[in-house]
């Protein structure tokens, strides 16, 4: 039997607030949109005191990371912050990482998180990271800068793509571009056609990268010798990073996560992830050029990030940051960004409510007169969202 659910207010993300009127779901999707209010009763929920809209889609996290949470500070140095992060993420135990996974997915939950992109380091915890309940793509992260390991790494992601569950999607993720070959991009790359999965990197991050991948030089340098990784055949493209990935054929499609130094080159990039609060975690001046992307026609998704660098994975405290970070981009296209963007980047279908739509919606309790309903979800001082359905079950 179909479910009619009764609203008071309707953020679609693909039209006008809708006011006073009634969702129609059955089998974990969106048949109808009625402005009537009219329907059986004995089939309805009643949320005539609620503003209702898409639930949001984190389109980068690292759950993995979760159970470092308050354990690194910001160092003086990107580089050394990846320093001090590894050996505390090699010294996790299982348990310590599954207990972080489940609090973080309950975190992202409550704030009404939905949609899921995900990097998962070590393939053991793509199963258990898939059934947290989340519309998910997971992106195997790979790291591997030496040439000669890229064959060998290639083969080894091949064979999780052939093998891994089909009900859930799976991307990949070379790391960042200082921290993998040219030639084992290449190759991912060409298992992302392959295969047809999305493709996610950092890039652009920090102005250590930039020196890296235009001089050679640097604490990335450094950081790459002293963990005995670095490819001493390696010659500095003398480029941006955004355009090293481009010459080499493996920026077409890809989801970049960061950008905070790409303002020249924004063009070259057809989907980017913003991290709000990580990005003042770290305390970055220079961050990603939001209203120019936008301007572009260039979808920006928003994300978490890790605990490794922010203090919550909470998803009303990221648009809030965002609104914080970005003041000439509205509340509005704030939240296209947490919505429809975070899902047209990861191919969900969701992001919008509309006829076809998967019902992933969320929805805040109306206390007072609003004359914007998109102000509600960023002034009201709740933590929490106060509904909550995924696949139109709640």
């Amino acid at each position: 039997m179909p479910l009619r659910i009764k609203f008071g207010a309707l953020l679609t993300q693909c039209g006008e607030p809708i006011e006073n009127g009634e969702l129609v779901i059955e089998d974990g999707n969106i048949l109808e949109i009625s402005s009537s209010g009219k329907g059986s009763a004995e089939a309805t929920l009643d949320l005539s005191d609620h503003l209702l809209m898409p639930g949001f889609v984190n389109a980068h996290s690292h759950l993995g990371l979760t159970a470092l949470a308050n354990k690194l500070s910001p160092s003086k140095s990107f580089a050394g912050w990846i320093s001090d992060l590894i050996p505390l993420n090699s010294a996790l135990s299982n348990e310590e990482r599954m207990k972080g996974i489940r609090s973080g997915a309950d975190d992202m939950k409550s704030s009404g998180v939905t949609g899921l992109a995900d990097y998962v380091a070590d393939p053991v915890w793509l199963k258990s990271i898939a059934e947290l309940g989340f519309r998910s793509v997971l992106f195997l992260e790979i790291i591997g800068f030496q040439k000669d390991k890229a064959d060998g790494l290639a083969k080894e992601v091949e064979e999780i793509l052939k093998s891994h569950d089909a009900s859930w999607t799976l991307g990949i993720a070379p790391h960042a571009p200082y921290s993998v070959s040219a030639k084992l991009l290449r190759q991912l790359d060409h298992l992302s056609k392959k295969y047809g999965c999305l493709l996610s990197t950092h890039l652009a991050e920090t102005d250590e990268e930039v020196q890296f991948i235009d001089k050679g030089e640097g604490p990335l340098l450094s950081l790459l010798k002293d963990r005995q990784a670095f490819d001493e055949n390696w010659q500095a493209p003398a480029t941006t990073p955004t355009r090293y990935l481009k010459s080499i054929g493996a920026l077409n499609d890809m989801v970049a996560v960061h950008c905070n130094y790409i303002e020249e080159d924004v063009d070259k990039v057809q989907a980017a992830v913003f991290c709000p609060k990580s990005t003042q975690w770290f305390g970055r001046t220079k961050v990603l050029p939001v209203r120019k992307m936008l301007d572009a026609g260039i979808p920006v998704a928003l994300g978490t990030d890790s605990m490794a660098s922010n203090d919550s994975l909470n998803f009303l405290e990221e648009i809030r940051m965002a609104d914080k970070l970005l003041p000439d981009v509205s509340r509005k296209e704030i939240l296209t960004m947490a919505t429809w963007f975070g899902a047209e980047i990861l191919r969900l279908p969701c992001g919008k409510i509309m006829p076809g739509k998967k019902a992933d919606i969320i929805g805040f309790r109306i206390n007072s007169n609003w004359k914007n309903w998109y102000d509600l979800p960023f002034d009201t001082p709740t933590q929490r969202v106060d509904f909550y359905m995924a696949d139109g079950k709640f």
